[in-house]
């Protein structure tokens, strides 16, 4: 495809637009007489699309047209101020709408969806990108660096709220390469980020699984999500995925649900999030992180979960493969690991590994709370620390289920432990992680690094696959290993 220098007269400006398709144009909407003409508008390869900062618009962007490979179609910003704003007024699906669209990307806006009340105003989302009913791979769909607030009232439902991408009324249609990245999104309705699809799915089989049409090359990280009226995130429907470095606060504000949480997925990794704030008086699905069912080879690790219900469900329909490791858990409120569909039988493979747990005293914590039963599970090498007094659960032998080679301080071992540790860990500076921690850096878990004298240190049990890193990055399985989230000791 062939570029070249463009000139074009676009709201009285006169704009060069460099190295795009000859065709391509660079328009700027200054007015919210410019928003109008251009929020349906049908744009090309290499358009971009500038709203001006310290604007206000009223309205849905729902432009037509998609770009290609080597030419997005780009929403960014210019000038100088805040955030250009568009406020969809609850009257309006979205603030930004891309429908059976590819190769676009949105950068920079702030969007506002509601009427001013707390009341249920519809499905109505910030970002919303929708396919419905026209099959094909659909690529290259970026959101990067938006605020987005105040979607909807004070309401639930899973498949409405800030950044969403659906799949609708389709037999074999995927998303490749999802970015959604940097973005700041508070009280919304239902679900911060989500997506879902009408054809992609784990078949469980006898012997077996079979993967249907699951996207590929997705990514959500950096992001912000806080205050929404269900969960914070829900991944759904994708082949090794990455959700990374975001951090969800406050969830389920109307009804319950887990900070974060996969299904219909394959090889998701969750990793290096921080929740917390999912509180409520309702008994089920309040943790910051959640193995749930339909899904194959989860990898929850790396995660910081502090002052939620409890740390982490595992559900027991279908579910396969799922490993929990280097993870650290401070003062979850009620329990650790929930096990969710208590009469369910379905999950196997369940290896939940050097993870350290922290519960300061005057909390009352079960590690398998409100009576659930543990099935098809291993712990090795993780830390049970209770400054109080720590409890098992009414059901914690469990089915299937063993523990070894964990440590443990104020709650006895748990009874298949055949070589447990009994003592004190010796943490730095326990207790004193904060919110809203660098989760590139992980300082400040650095209280949990294990002083010299450590039980901890080289005590561990190898294990196969273990990821290379503990929390820290500091390198585990070459000989000897450790016990905890922090296995390796006091690394400078």
């Amino acid at each position: 495809m062939r570029s070249c220098r463009h000139y074009l007269a676009a709201a009285s400006l006169l704009i060069v637009v460099q190295g795009a398709p000859c065709y391509a144009k660079e328009y700027r909407v200054d007015s919210q007489k410019q928003f109008d003409a251009l929020s349906t508008a049908t744009f090309l390869p290499g358009d971009i699309v500038l709203f001006e900062k310290g604007r206000q618009f009223s309205g849905m962007f729902a432009p037509s047209g998609s770009g290609t490979e080597r030419a997005a179609i780009k929403i960014d910003t210019y000038g100088q101020g805040s955030r250009p704003r568009i406020d969809a007024g609850g009257k309006n699906i979205a603030g930004v709408l891309l429908q059976n669209l590819a190769y676009w990307e949105v950068n920079g806006l702030e969007i506002t969806n509601t009427d001013g009340t707390d009341k249920d105003q519809g499905d109505l989302f910030g970002v919303y990108v929708l396919v419905k009913g026209m099959e094909g791979v659909y690529r290259h769909i970026y959101v990067d660096d938006c605020y987005i607030h105040d979607v909807n009232g004070l309401v639930a439902g899973k498949k409405r709220g800030g950044i969403h991408v659906h799949v609708q009324d389709c037999e074999s249609t995927i998303f490749d390469d999802l970015r959604i990245t940097n973005n700041r999104i508070v009280r919304v309705g239902g679900v911060g980020i989500g997506n879902t699809s009408s054809c992609g799915r784990i078949e469980f089989r006898e012997n077996d699984t079979v993967s249907h049409h699951l996207w590929t090359n997705v990514y959500v990280a950096g992001n912000f999500v806080d205050q929404t009226g269900r969960n914070n995130v829900i991944a759904r429907a994708s082949k090794n995925a990455v959700y990374e470095h975001n951090i969800l606060a406050n969830s389920s504000r109307y009804d319950t649900g887990h900070s974060i949480f996969c299904f219909n997925t394959d090889g998701i990794k969750i990793q290096y999030n921080e929740t917390y704030g999912n509180l409520g008086e309702e008994g089920h699905d309040r943790g910051g992180y959640d193995a749930d069912y339909n899904c194959i080879n989860t990898f929850i690790q790396y995660n910081y979960s502090h002052d939620n219900m409890w740390f982490c469900g595992i559900m027991k329909k279908r579910n396969r493969n799922v490993v929990i490791r280097y993870n650290v858990s401070q003062n979850d409120k009620k329990g650790i690991y929930f096990y969710g569909f208590e009469r369910n039988r379905e999950a196997q493979n369940v290896h939940i590994y050097n993870n350290t747990h922290f519960v300061r005293k005057g909390l009352d914590v079960q590690v398998f709370p409100e009576g659930r039963t543990p099935i098809n599970s291993r712990f090795e090498n993780n830390i049970f620390f209770f400054e109080g007094r720590g409890e098992w659960g009414k059901n914690a032998e469990g089915i299937n289920t063993s523990l070894r080679n964990n440590l443990y301080f104020n709650i006895p071992a748990h009874k298949s432990d055949t070589r447990p540790i009994v003592a004190d860990p010796l943490f730095v500076q326990p207790g004193r992680a904060g919110t809203d921690i660098d989760l590139k850096t992980m300082k400040s878990l650095l209280g949990y690094r294990l002083k010299p004298a450590s039980p901890c240190i080289d005590a561990g049990l190898p294990m196969a696959g273990d990821g290379g890193k503990d929390i820290f990055g500091a390198e585990v399985g070459t000989g000897t290993t450790g016990i905890g989230a922090g296995s390796e000791g006091n690394q400078q």
